[in-house]
């Protein structure tokens, strides 16, 4: 089948919006609250740590954009790299990651929203807001772009005003103790609090649509990176300074809102309510961009049907994708899993994902010299090493972390079943299973699934030529 390529749209304000506004919406405000009430004040200092994550995958993702500034990049790395079976594990684990996530900040926005408009059931709330950035992905990503940078101008207004209120009206006794339940909690926030940087991932998977991407993509990282630590730690510092952490725990999702009420007028708490409102949504629009070139990859390489590939002719758009997309987030909010369940999964996926990501940048200098030598960040040996030994064992300890947190009961003992962990096992065998069965059923026609993804031609290739 003919497969057209993506149209390069996205520049750098586009996609500085993209990366910011997936990373911030789907933590700062939904989960803040809840993790101020299980560290306690310390929680600032876990978001500013949280960075270190981000600061390894920036490391390899330059380099891997770089390199393959394609559609779907991280599963192109590691199939061409690696193995086709590991290419295939990394990128089920990516669209695990990516539609929980959505579902995550779907689900949390309409428990939010629910407060204030309570005629309108939760289910139809994460539903609508799906299906709405379904649609807008639809018609065209330039449309797309354009709304994500609206809102994300609106919610760092927002950010802003909540933040640096707040750090004036800081009350210093809520600053103490830093860690009243102890150093675990703390830790296990920092590897909850890394779930917003799926944005950095999401980037990458629409490498084909971005303007100059060998140049973009690095500067995009870079900027996003320094905007997101900026808005985390204020926003993070503003709520713990203005109120009890214990209170705000209790208080949930709603905390934002009451401290809010303590130092700024109603308008401000209402402009606050719709930057709260557009960091949820400009998730939700990125990571529907982001998830949906993931299965343009796979189709492109056969793993799945090629006419998923198929690009729209009117709006330059994969709209079968987009629609897969959107089937697999209904079938994540019918789960009814709860807020923190969502953000685990997310952990968990994103972490297999960096750790396989990492290890094929490693090998792509002696696997793919020649796409390699058009990056305009080519690291000497030891930085390499560097990089690679230094995301494996951060992201192997975060995703170590990620299991305690999911065994862990009400008092903080290890001796629940971890049901989490075994669902996103479940997924990952479903996936393998499904590679074994396609590359049988393409075998008896005569095609070598494994020869064909380890190949970058196509629509692959083009794209990684420009």
């Amino acid at each position: 089948m003919e497969q057209s390529v993506l149209q390069r749209k996205i520049g750098l304000l586009g996609a500085i919006a993209l990366i910011t506004g997936t990373v911030v919406g789907s933590s700062i405000f939904i989960l803040l609250p809840s993790l101020l009430g299980l560290t306690g004040p310390s929680v600032w200092i876990a978001y500013a740590l949280g960075v270190i994550p981000a600061l390894f995958t920036i490391l390899y993702q330059v380099q891997l954009t770089g390199t393959l500034p394609v559609t779907g990049a991280n599963y192109v790395a590691v199939t061409r790299t690696l193995s086709p079976f590991w290419g295939g594990i990394c990128s089920i684990a990516g669209a695990i990651a990516i539609i929980t996530a959505n579902v995550f900040v779907a689900v949390g926005f309409a428990k939010i929203i629910c407060l204030y408009v309570p005629a309108i059931p939760e289910l139809a709330w994460s539903i609508g807001l799906v299906s709405i950035f379904a649609l807008i992905n639809y018609f065209g990503i330039s449309l797309s772009t354009r709304i994500q940078a609206l809102m994300f101008a609106l919610f760092i207004l927002g950010i802003l005003i909540f933040g640096i209120g707040g750090a004036i009206n800081a009350n210093p006794a809520n600053l103490t103790p830093l860690f009243p339940n102890g150093v675990l909690p703390f830790i296990l926030v920092i590897v909850v609090a890394s779930v917003g940087w799926i944005g950095f991932i999401a980037l990458a998977e629409i490498g084909g649509e971005i303007k100059n991407p060998r140049h973009t993509i690095p500067r995009a990282l870079i900027i996003s990176l320094i905007i997101i630590l900026i808005l985390y730690v204020l926003q993070s510092f503003a709520l713990v300074a203005t109120m009890p952490w214990d209170e705000a725990g209790k208080a949930g999702s709603d905390a934002i809102w009451v401290a809010a009420g303590t130092f700024l007028s109603p308008p401000l708490v209402f402009l606050l309510y719709i930057a709260f409102t557009c960091a949820v949504l400009t998730t939700i629009n990125g990571l529907t961009m982001s998830g949906a070139r993931t299965f343009v990859a796979w189709a492109r390489d056969g793993l799945i049907p090629g006419p998923v590939a198929k690009i729209d002719r009117r709006f330059s758009t994969p709209g079968i994708a987009i629609m897969i997309v959107f089937v697999l987030e209904l079938l994540g909010i019918l789960v009814a899993a709860s807020i923190e369940q969502y953000a685990l999964v997310q952990v968990l996926a994103i972490m297999i994902v960096q750790i396989l990501g990492a290890t094929a940048v490693l090998l792509m200098p002696r696997k793919i010299p020649e796409l390699y030598s058009k990056g305009i960040f080519q690291f000497n040996r030891f930085w390499r090493w560097f990089t690679w030994i230094g995301s494996i064992l951060l992201f192997s300890l975060i995703f170590l972390f990620g299991i305690v947190l999911d065994m862990l009961d009400d008092k903080g003992d290890i001796t629940r079943t971890p049901y989490t962990i075994i669902v996103l096992v479940g997924l990952l065998l479903l996936g393998a299973a499904w590679w074994f069965i396609r590359k049988a059923y393409l075998g008896k026609k005569g095609i070598n699934l494994s020869e064909q993804m380890k190949s970058t031609s196509g629509a692959s290739l083009q794209e990684a030529q420009e």
